[in-house]
C-alpha cells in the first residue's frame, strides 16, 4: 500500500537525509500531515530550523542500514550531517526560513558495479505557505528526476490544511517510459480528541506510469498510555478509479502500529508488528511465530 500511495507526496531524497520514518510510518507513511516531525526535512528543506538533535537510525538492522544525524544551530544558522553507507557528503543548513540540502555518494555492491548518486534540496517558508523543491540524479547521471511540494493551511470542506506534490517535473530514465510526471494532493485536519492526536486526509494522485487516477486516505492516531509511552496506529486508503493496468475499480488498503518511549530529551521508536495485536502473549513472551517488531529502531537525543 505505501509504494502505491505514500512515495506520491513525500519523497525521501536518495543521499540527503537519513530521518526518523518510524513514527511516521506508524501513523500511515504520510510525515508531511505531521509538520513538527523531523521527517519533514526531505521534501520541507527550511524545516532543518526548527530541529536540533543526534538521532541513530537502523538500530538493530545489518551495517549498511545503520545511520547517524547530527542537526544543529550554530551562531544563528542550522547545520546538519549524515553519515550512512556510501555518503561522502550528505548535509544540511538553514538561516532563518530557508534551509538547504546537498548529498553525494557513491556505492560498490561488492561485484564490481558502482553508482553514484548526488541530490539537491531547496527549502522555504513564507507567510502563503511552505515549499520545497527536489532535484536528483542516480546511477552515474542516468536517471534525474525533480520534485516540488508545497504545503499550506489553505482549508476545503472538511479539512484545514492543505499539501500538493509534483514529481517527475524533469525525468530522462534510460528505460525510456518509465517515468511520467505525477500529481497529487492532500487535504488534512489535525486535531486533539482528548488524550490522543488524530490526523485524517482525504487525497487524489493523478498521473505516473500507466496514467493513474486514484483517491486515497490517511488516517493517524497517537495516544498516551503513559506519560513515557505512546501508542501508534495508521490506515491508509487507495482506490484506482482510472488507469491502463487492469487494476481499475480496485482499492487496497493497509494498517501500520508503532511505540514511541520518551525519557525528556531521549526518544525511541520503532514500528509493531500485527502479530502482537494476534497473539499478544506468545510475542512478548517469545513463544509466537514473529517478533515485537518487523522493524529497526530509531534513537533520538533532541536538544
Amino acid at each position: 500500500m505505501k509504494n502505491v500511495t505514500k512515495i506520491l507526496t513525500v519523497v525521501t531524497l536518495c543521499a540527503t537525509l537519513f530521518g526518523s520514518a518510524q513514527r511516521i510510518d506508524a501513523l500511515g507513511g504520510n510525515a508531511a500531515l505531521w509538520p513538527g516531525d523531523e521527517a519533514n526535512i526531505a521534501a520541507f528543506p527550511a524545516q532543518v530550523n526548527n530541529h536540533a538533535y543526534l538521532q541513530l537510525s537502523g538500530v538493530g538492522a545489518d551495517d549498511d542500514m545503520e545511520h547517524a544525524s547530527l542537526l544543529f544551530q550554530k551562531d544563528a544558522t542550522t547545520w546538519g550531517f549524515n553519515y550512512g553507507s556510501g555518503d561522502w557528503v550528505n548535509m544540511h543548513w538553514g538561516d532563518g526560513s530557508m534551509g538547504v540540502s546537498v548529498g553525494f555518494s557513491n556505492n560498490d555492491d561488492g561485484a564490481g558495479n558502482t553508482s553514484s548518486d548526488m541530490s539537491l534540496a531547496y527549502g522555504n517558508t513564507f507567510n502563503w505557505g511552505e515549499i520545497g523543491v527536489q532535484y536528483m540524479t542516480a546511477n552515474d547521471g542516468g536517471d534525474t528526476m525533480m520534485n516540488l511540494n508545497y504545503r499550506t493551511d489553505f482549508g476545503f470542506w472538511l479539512f484545514d490544511n492543505t499539501v500538493v506534490s509534483v514529481h517527475n517535473l524533469v525525468c530522462d530514465l534510460e528505460s525510456g517510459d518509465a517515468c511520467d510526471m505525477m500529481i497529487d494532493a492532500d487535504f488534512w485536519t489535525a486535531m486533539d480528541v482528548g488524550g490522543a492526536d488524530l490526523v485524517y486526509s482525504w487525497g487524489i494522485v493523478q498521473g505516473g506510469n500507466g496514467g493513474v487516477l486514484h483517491q486515497t486516505a490517511t488516517l493517524g492516531v497517537e495516544a498516551n498510555m503513559t506519560d513515557w509511552a505512546t501508542l501508534r496506529v495508521g490506515y491508509d486508503w487507495a482506490y484506482q478509479i482510472s488507469g491502463d493496468n487492469d487494476v481499475v475499480g480496485v482499492g487496497v488498503s493497509d494498517f501500520s502500529y508503532g511505540l514511541g518511549f520518551n525519557w525528556g530529551g531521549m526518544t525511541a521508536d520503532f514500528t509493531v508488528a500485527s502479530a502482537l495485536l494476534t497473539d499478544p502473549v506468545g510475542t512478548i513472551t517469545g513463544y509466537g511465530d514473529g517478533g515485537l517488531t518487523d522493524g529497526t529502531i530509531t534513537l533520538t537525543y533532541s536538544f
